[in-house]
């Protein structure tokens, strides 16, 4: 039989081992967030993100949610402050983002 002070060595051990597979774990969501960031940015669809990422549908949205990235964040990216003002305008008219989008760069 072990002694009480082995085994109160291996809790510690396996505590350390256990914080820095949390910290590994931590450290590998946050670079799967902000992929799933960067390729909504870079105008991937979100079925396309969360098959690249092998996670639920609902992950990329809950994701891109806190990141408070939408469609209509996406198609105004890139524009000026003029085109913003011509998109904004649109998309207050109606206009799809897309539609808008196309108003903002064909006006500015």
């Amino acid at each position: 039989m072990r002694s009480l002070r082995e085994i109160q060595n291996d809790i510690a051990s396996l505590a350390l081992a256990l914080a820095a597979l949390e910290k590994e774990r931590d450290e590998a969501r946050a670079v799967r967030q902000l992929g799933i960031v960067a390729d909504f940015d870079a105008g991937l669809a979100r079925t396309a993100i969360a098959e690249k990422w092998d996670v639920d549908y609902g992950y990329v949205a809950g994701v891109l949610h806190k990141a408070r990235r939408t469609e209509r964040t996406r198609r105004a990216r890139d524009l000026t402050l003029a085109q913003r003002a011509h998109y904004e305008i649109a998309l207050r008219g109606g206009a799809s983002s897309a539609l808008a989008r196309r108003i903002a760069e064909a006006v500015a």
